[in-house]
């Protein structure tokens, strides 16, 4: 990406994903507009409204006839926050896109700062969580311990790393040919190795609504982003089966003396207890096969990632 000159007038776009967010809209994407503003920049304001119960989609029509740099995108029904940024890159038009929420958690005032670290050269820049506030991911040791895994497993390091990233249309173009059913911004991003800059934020409180990420959506994240970027799972699967073919073994040899010096116990213990061990190990390998073969699955199934429904169009 070639430096730009801040005398020329450019656009970039902003992805939101919202999810059941009408209370805290219409006063939180007026004020971020208000904090985002930078001389010779416009922006288009791409809200995508991932299949929300409430009245949502009512407060994006009334936003979008009142400012015409927003253009809410609206889904059919819920396909999850991943889907949601998709989108949004998908049908974004400036020479760059940022990517945040909405409910103020990721300051626009940084956006200014953002723009200028991307004007002097960098494709990808991103911000990183110094203090993590309410914490997202559903608190900061799961979102630790997944991260640690997650960098051992792909060698990828995303601690402290967010959606909030600004990407050069270079970026955006990449993301978009990458053929993935099932998507994890992040580490896509941090996979693609664009240069990129970093920039320090402390969260703070959230306006309008609640944290959506409970314990199962947590664990589903954390799978999804693991399986895509790493074999781990599968190389373990090697492991446990060593392991337990060590124990066997051992057992084994400890039940042949035994049996040799004529101190073998009476009963089926042991054997038992060596079953349900390799049955466990056995179920757990073909659960993680599983997991890998589901992903192929839909991934062969070919079906669009998210689908979007007209404005007009009621929810059911």
């Amino acid at each position: 990406m070639q430096p730009m000159a801040e005398s020329v007038p450019i656009l970039v776009s902003l992805v939101i994903p919202v999810f059941n967010e009408a209370e805290g809209l219409p006063a939180n994407l007026p004020w971020l507009l208000e904090q985002a503003a930078v001389p010779g920049v416009e922006f288009e304001v791409l809200v995508v409204d991932d299949g929300s119960r409430d009245a949502t989609a009512e407060a994006l029509a009334t936003l979008a006839s009142a400012d015409a740099r927003i253009r809410p995108l609206f889904f059919t029904r819920n396909f999850g926050k991943e889907a949601a940024i998709a989108a949004g890159l998908d049908h974004a038009r400036g020479e760059a896109a940022i990517v945040l929420d909405s409910d103020r958690q990721h300051p626009p005032q940084m956006i200014p700062t953002m723009i200028e670290r991307w004007r002097q050269g960098f494709a990808v820049v991103e911000a990183f969580k110094r203090h993590r506030g309410e914490a997202d991911l559903g608190g900061g040791l799961p979102a630790r311990l997944f991260y640690r895994l997650f960098a051992r497993a792909s060698g990828i390091d995303l601690a402290g790393q967010t959606d909030f990233k600004l990407l050069d249309r270079s970026v955006i173009e990449t993301l978009k040919a990458m053929p993935e059913r099932r998507r994890f911004f992040r580490g896509l991003v941090a996979w693609a190795g664009y240069p990129s800059a970093r920039l320090p934020f402390d969260v703070p409180p959230r306006v309008g609504g609640t944290s959506r990420w409970p314990l199962v959506r947590l664990v589903r994240y954390a799978v999804d982003g693991l399986m895509g970027f790493s074999d781990l799972p599968l190389q373990l699967i090697g492991g446990v089966g060593a392991l337990v073919l060590a124990v066997a073994g051992f057992a084994g040899v400890v039940a042949l003396y035994q049996k040799l010096a004529g101190t073998a116990l009476d009963g089926f213990t042991t054997v038992i207890i060596l079953l349900a061990l390799a049955s466990g190990a056995l179920m757990l390998g073909l659960g993680i096969v599983g997991l890998y073969l589901a992903r192929i699955h839909e991934q062969l199934q070919g079906r669009p990632p998210y689908l979007l429904r007209r404005p007009e169009d009621r929810q059911p």
